[in-house]
């Protein structure tokens, strides 16, 4: 009897032992290689092994974080496979929500140069050469509302309420110690688990900046020790401390510098640490997601045996999976109804609470996403961070904005470094202030060989639940054109002809949706032509031509834009189309020309420009941009020939062809079509071609005694090529390229070009 007493009494108490044994997973930072962490957590689930407890840091606190907010294996691989997770790890914002209607005036700058106190001597020099991080904010700030809001709310903020209980580490650079996040946002606790310094911006939490949680503390068992008390413990380990630098060893010596040692040891009578060693595998290569979820899974099988061996209680992926959407089932649906501005003062507020202008109405994800790219668009906003709050009362979410304005005044430099003449130096001035509608003032300067201009311009912006705005524009600048070119140009060379203009426009513009607007206006310009009127039969003796427009205009323009870079595109379109109504008055004066022929001519047209610029991605290597442009002009031939073509709408679709002209290429009205075949070497390196076929309803011809006339319909027709060997900097591009065309006074051009070739515009462009 007393054996069976004592062989029940052993057989109830393996039982109650391992009903209560509990086990808790450690998963360390390291970078992309914190990946194999869904694989040791996939192996785990398979073989019916208990996961009660989760501690993280950095990319464990992401891989550990989703799991306790209910995620799948599947489902987190998923989320790393998709786009919107290259988005969080780039920075870079979705083509669809680019918010076009504040950026359509793009300036040729590298740098921006914040002017402290309104004082041009007083600046900030830190923000240019010590940027506190290299990928922007702004798509994180807005995908951790997304991915954490619902599983945060159900916790009610205590992380020991999640699917399964979850602790993360920060570090806090001021005070040398680790955080640990044991309630609170949920999103705000992993992102900054994961602020790598330099990378990604730091989090503030609590007046506490908040760095990367591997700084003090990368692979937090003692966190599970303390708080969660398991009985057994599986670590996973992906990182290993820095090496000793060596002197030429920048990036080591950084590291060093950073990174506090950390104990990556754990006791065999704890647990069971798994230790990935893998070194070709680099820090940001998430692109290999399978290969490094199967690393993990296939360590975790070589220790499986060991692992039941030492956790006898069980559970199956039957009672896993139910558990899991019992608890997603109380997700509340993520809608919002309360914007609550805070950061600014009360005319800021309103002009944030106006961007949303839902007021008290309920709106979804997709409002929210839209609302939030249009503010943060805006250069007067430096950062908006959002958060959701679940608000009982209402049963929606509360959309907590807290809303960082930029300094009023700002130096812009920029510009573009050439092998020929289009080397050009650029200055500009931005003054913007925000109260309860958003205004903005500049100064824009260039100097060149090819182009100096001077741009004085002005814009109000009311947002309301129809956002406009009205904008004020002078613009004096000078065009000089060259006949040829060379590489390493001979600065002595004079200028085929050139082109000045001063001119003033006001125009009224709308939003339409993110990626377009609609502009009217009306505008009057004096422009002034210097130029021979026939360079064959030049002497030393000969003198430039004159001619002198007096023009006044009402414009349209429509355009629905998502490019992704202002000098070699290679994904988004551009869709445009404008429409002029001009009034024209010309004069003619001429040393080279009898007084009898000089007459004043008066002229009203109208003149349109349609363009199709579209890059349609083949696969992750090729890249096929298609091009269309349609002109039309009722503009009638002027006094000469020369002339007449210059002032002819030209088709300049390349950069090399925005400094140089080309009479072929000239016509009041042509159609032209194009093909660009894009390779892509990496991700912001590439090589194209460009070709271009050019069609004149009427070829401008010259007659015997220079004055102009038309060919038949369709006589001729104009071929044009481009390729460029192109590196994309951010905040330059660097293209070398080769041009040809059919018809020129030289038919190859090459060169390379720095940064920016940006202009203002001409009159009637």
């Amino acid at each position: 009897m007393r054996r069976i007493v004592l062989t029940l009494w052993f057989v109830s108490s393996v039982l109650l032992l391992a009903q209560a044994q509990k086990v808790g997973l450690v998963l360390s930072g390291g970078g992309a290689k914190g990946l194999s962490h869904i694989g040791i957590i996939k192996a785990l689930e398979e073989n019916n092994i208990p996961i009660d407890y989760i501690t993280g840091t950095s990319m464990g606190a992401i891989v550990g974080g989703m799991y306790a907010m209910g995620f799948s294996t599947d489902e987190m691989i998923k989320v790393i496979k998709s786009n919107d997770f290259k988005l969080w790890s780039t920075g870079e914002i979705e083509a669809d929500y680019k918010y076009y209607y504040r950026n359509a005036d793009p300036k040729p700058s590298f740098v921006e140069i914040p002017l402290k106190s309104k004082k041009v001597d007083s600046i900030d020099f830190r923000s240019i050469f010590l940027p506190t991080n290299i990928v922007p904010t702004r798509q994180m700030n807005f995908a951790f509302v997304q991915l954490c809001a619902q599983a945060n709310a159900v916790a009610g903020g205590d992380f020991d309420k999640l699917f399964v209980p979850f602790r993360c580490v920060a570090s806090d650079i001021y005070n040398k110690e680790a955080v640990i996040f044991r309630y609170g946002v949920l999103g705000d606790a992993i992102r900054a688990s994961m602020s790598y310094p330099f990378m990604f911006k730091p989090v503030v939490i609590d007046d506490k900046l908040l760095f990367d949680g591997g700084i003090f503390n990368n692979f937090p068992v003692d966190v599970m020790r303390n708080d969660f008390k398991p009985d057994f413990m599986i670590g996973s380990v992906v990182a290993k401390n820095p090496r000793k630098p060596d002197q030429q060893d920048i990036i080591m010596q950084i590291q060093n510098m950073i990174m506090n040692p950390t104990d990556y040891s754990m006791s065999k009578d704890e647990g069971v640490l798994l230790r990935l060693r893998q070194n070709n595998i680099k820090l940001f290569d998430f692109s290999r997601v399978d290969e490094l979820v199967q690393m993990g899974y296939d360590l975790t099988m070589r220790h499986m045996d060991e692992i039941k061996a030492r956790v006898s209680r069980r559970v199956t992926a039957q009672e896993n999976e139910e558990r899991r959407q019992q608890f997603k089932k109380r997700f509340p649906e993520l809608k919002f109804q309360r914007v609550i501005v805070e950061g600014v003062d009360s005319m800021q507020k309103k002009y944030v609470e106006e961007v949303f202008h839902y007021h008290n109405d309920v709106f979804n994800m997709k409002e929210f996403k839209e609302a939030y790219f249009k503010l943060v668009s805006d250069d007067k906003f430096q950062e908006v961070i959002p958060h959701a709050t679940f608000n009982s009362a209402t049963g929606n979410f509360d959309l907590h904005l807290n809303v960082k304005t930029q300094n009023h005044l700002r130096l812009l430099l920029g510009g573009n470094f050439s092998s020929a003449t289009s080397n050009q130096a650029y200055f500009g001035l931005n003054y913007q202030n925000l109260n309860n509608y958003a205004q903005s003032a500049n100064i824009d300067a260039q100097f060149g060989k090819v182009y100096n201009g001077l741009g004085l311009g002005t814009r109000i912006e009311v947002p309301s639940q129809r956002s406009w705005y009205v904008k004020l524009g002078l613009v004096m600048h000078k065009f000089d054109y060259f006949e040829g070119d060379k590489l390493f140009y001979n600065d002595n060379r004079t200028a085929n002809f050139s082109q000045g203009e001063v001119y003033a426009k006001m125009s009224v513009g709308f939003p339409l949706r993110m990626n377009g607007l609609i502009e009217f206006g009306v505008g009057y310009g004096y422009l002034s032509d210097n130029y021979f009127l026939n360079r064959a039969t030049i002497t030393s003796s000969t003198k430039e031509d004159e001619s002198h427009f007096s023009l006044g205009s009402l414009f349209g323009r429509l355009e629905n834009y998502t490019l992704n870079n202002t000098m070699y595109s290679t994904k988004g379109h551009n869709h445009s189309l404008s429409l002029q109504l001009i009034s024209s008055s010309e004069s003619y004066e001429s040393t080279n020309t009898p007084v009898v022929h000089l007459k004043e001519i008066s002229d009203i047209f109208l003149q349109g420009r349609a363009k199709l610029d579209h890059y349609f991605p083949i696969n992750n290597k090729f890249t096929l941009g298609t091009y269309a442009e349609l002109t039309y002009s009722t503009r009638s031939l002027m006094q000469n020939y020369t002339i007449s073509v210059i002032q002819a709408p030209a088709f300049k679709p390349t950069p090399y062809t925005r400094t140089a002209f080309n009479d072929a290429f000239c016509a009041y009205k042509y159609a032209a079509v194009g093909v660009k075949p894009i390779y892509h070497i990496s991700r912001d390196f590439h090589v194209r071609s460009e070709l271009y076929w050019f069609v004149p309803y009427k070829t401008i011809i010259r007659e015997a005694d220079n004055t102009a006339s038309y060919s038949k319909p369709f006589r001729s027709s104009q071929v044009m090529s481009e390729s460029a060997l192109v590196y994309d900097f951010k905040i330059a591009t660097v293209g070398a390229f080769l041009n040809y065309s059919s018809t020129a006074v030289s038919k190859v051009h090459v060169g390379i070009n720095v940064g920016f070739l940006l202009f203002n515009p001409k009159f009637m462009e």
